[in-house]
């Protein structure tokens, strides 16, 4: 009878211990995760901030320091922890070399993205491991950010007062990787002429041409093209202002490469596969020309 009494003890502190419940916090949990892929991934230099979140200077700017009142200009990566790329709000990862842009006021970024940023300067950038609970919470956002999914954010903030210097900035170092001399134009386009060509009529505003072209973003990816057996046919009027600007520099058969600043290309609006506030690169062919 003893042994029976003592199995069925046993056997309730066997059940009782798997039915044992997770004692730890969210904020706990996600505390550990983000310790655990800085250990894992071999990451350096993070700082834990009182609220949770863990920031990291990747660059300290060389612009002027940065207060809650400014109205910045910034690029944004954000990544989960698996390195999946994720896009709130629409908007275009900054991964590798592209520029589509965003701006508001410092002080109206998420309190991690905000405190993180006031440690730099103008020009400077960060990177950020936030946990769920100051992020999208349980809820996620979309079908992009799943609920209670921990972000690894980069934010550089662009060294410019405005649009003007902010796009001359973001094609200034673009065009720096680019094999060729580019000259600017007093617009803000930025040009290459590889070939004046040989027709005799003068391009205008009012020209129709026959246009080859290929146009990409900043990292190389190219959202549309014609080819000279298939060219995109317009009055230059009809065209975005970067290239009224300067296929008039040219001539039909001449050949062209243009860096366009967002406010000479589609401004503050998307088109197509083309993000709000996107500097462009065009390689352009005029095919034929008629006055």
């Amino acid at each position: 009878m003893i042994k029976k009494y003592l199995a069925i003890l046993l056997l309730a502190t066997v059940v009782l211990g798997s039915c044992k419940k997770e004692t730890r916090d969210l904020r706990t949990i996600e505390d550990q995760q983000i310790q655990a892929f800085i250990k894992t991934n071999n990451l350096t230099g993070f700082t834990k901030d009182s609220s949770g979140f863990y920031y990291q200077i990747l660059d300290e700017g060389n612009g002027a320091a940065l207060q809650n009142s400014d109205f910045i200009y910034y690029l944004k990566d954000i990544k989960d922890l698996n390195g999946n790329d994720l896009k709130p709000n629409g908007a275009l990862t900054q991964t590798g070399k592209t520029s589509s842009y965003l701006s508001e006021y410092l002080g109206y970024l998420s309190k991690s993205y905000r405190e993180s940023l006031l440690n730099v300067k103008k020009g400077g950038s960060v990177r950020v491991l936030v946990p769920s609970y100051l992020a999208y919470g349980k809820d996620g956002y979309g079908s992009t950010i799943k609920g209670n999914e921990i972000l690894d954010a980069k934010l550089q903030v662009i060294n410019g007062l405005n649009q003007t210097e902010v796009n001359d900035s973001l094609i200034t170092k673009y065009k720096s990787t680019l094999p060729l001399a580019f000259t600017r134009d007093s617009s803000g386009v930025y040009y290459s002429i590889i070939s004046n060509g040989n027709g005799t009529e003068t391009i205008t505003t009012a020209s129709t041409l026959k246009v080859a072209y290929t146009g990409k973003l900043f990292n190389g990816v190219v959202f549309d093209s014609a080819t000279a057996n298939n060219p995109l046919q317009s009055t230059l009027i009809n065209l975005i202002p970067g290239w009224q600007e300067t296929l008039v520099k040219i001539k039909k058969g001449g050949k062209i490469r243009i860096l366009v600043p967002a406010y000479l290309g589609y401004g503050g609006s998307s088109y197509g596969n083309i993000p709000a506030n996107t500097p462009l690169d065009f390689d352009i062919e005029v095919v034929d020309v008629t006055n």
